[in-house]
This record gives C-alpha cells, sequence and structure tokens, in this order.
C-alpha cells in the first residue's frame, strides 16, 4: 500500500519516506496507527494480527526509511478561530485534500486529513509543523509565511485557524 521503500502509493497509502512526516511523528502516533488502522481507509489494522513486537519493529522499520531528527513540536494549547480557518481551509487546503478534508475518497490528490481517526492520532504540534513546513517528498509543500516558495503564505496565527477547523469539523 505504501510501496516497497515507503513511497507511497495515491488512492492507496500515503508516503512514508518523508523526512518531515518523520520527524513530526511520534513513535505513538506510528505504533497506534499499525495496530490500529485507520478505519474509513485502506489502512488495515495490523495488532490484531502480529504480535507487539512486530508492530514495534515495524514502525523502527518506517522510522529508518529516510534519514531525520526529531522535530520539536509546539505543544502549546489550540488558539484558533474555527470560522477564519473553516474560510482558510475552503480556499487553500481543499483544493488537494477535499472540501471535507477527504483526500482520495473526495477525487482529490492530497491524503484524507479531515477523518477523526487521523485527528485522534496527531498532536497539534504535529499539524503545525506538517501545515509550516510542508511534508517532504510530497506535493505538500510548505505554508510558511517567510517561505518564497509556499503553496501560501500563512502566519502562526492563520495556521492555528485552519487547524481549529480542522479539529471542529472532523468526521
Amino acid at each position: 500500500c505504501h510501496g516497497p521503500a515507503g513511497e507511497g502509493r495515491v488512492g492507496m497509502g500515503p508516503r512514508l519516506a518523508s523526512e518531515s512526516f518523520l520527524a513530526a511523528a511520534s513513535d505513538e502516533m506510528l505504533l497506534t496507527t499499525i495496530s490500529k488502522g485507520r478505519m474509513g481507509t485502506t489502512m488495515a489494522a495490523w495488532g490484531s494480527m502480529l504480535p507487539a513486537s512486530q508492530v514495534q519493529a515495524l514502525a523502527a522499520y518506517v522510522r529508518s526509511l529516510t534519514p531525520h531528527q526529531p522535530a520539536t513540536l509546539d505543544e502549546s494549547p489550540l488558539r484558533g478561530e474555527i470560522a477564519a480557518g473553516e474560510d482558510l481551509f475552503k480556499s487553500i487546503c481543499a483544493a488537494c485534500h477535499g472540501r471535507n478534508g477527504g483526500g482520495y475518497m473526495e477525487a482529490s490528490s492530497g491524503t484524507g486529513i479531515g477523518r477523526k481517526v487521523f485527528l485522534d492520532t496527531v498532536s497539534d504540534g504535529f499539524l503545525r509543523y506538517i501545515i509550516k513546513n510542508g511534508k517532504t517528498q510530497t506535493p505538500m509543500k510548505s505554508f510558511r509565511e517567510d517561505e518564497p516558495m509556499a503553496v501560501a503564505n500563512l502566519t502562526d496565527d492563520q495556521i492555528e485557524d485552519v487547524i481549529a477547523f480542522m479539529r471542529s469539523n472532523a468526521w
């Protein structure tokens, strides 16, 4: 589903061999995703089929796909405004992730980021980091305010707004 080298397959499984993704993803996120899967997606729950030691080995293998250093994540309380985030999501994010964040399910080019099962597995710090820095080796480019090649130059407050909307609109 994710390809032999974690390069991802559109419509099947997102790229795992991404420096920024692996820098931001916690071990808990990887272990939970492998064990419990992501309901409503092609990500099966492997925890009932594999012993914990093999789930841990898979997570370690995913970590080895691309050299990376763990990111320092901003895990401060979320302070965004939902209405402002909705406007930003609809005008920017929906172009790739779909109007409901369903990704491929909505015939969009990006992955599904609107599902509760995804948003419950990732922290606000993870979302801040990926939105700001992009997901390397994928079409998900930076949204940094000071990045000349960014998809859109979002301020930290605007990123907070988008995350607040995503969390309030999770399905």
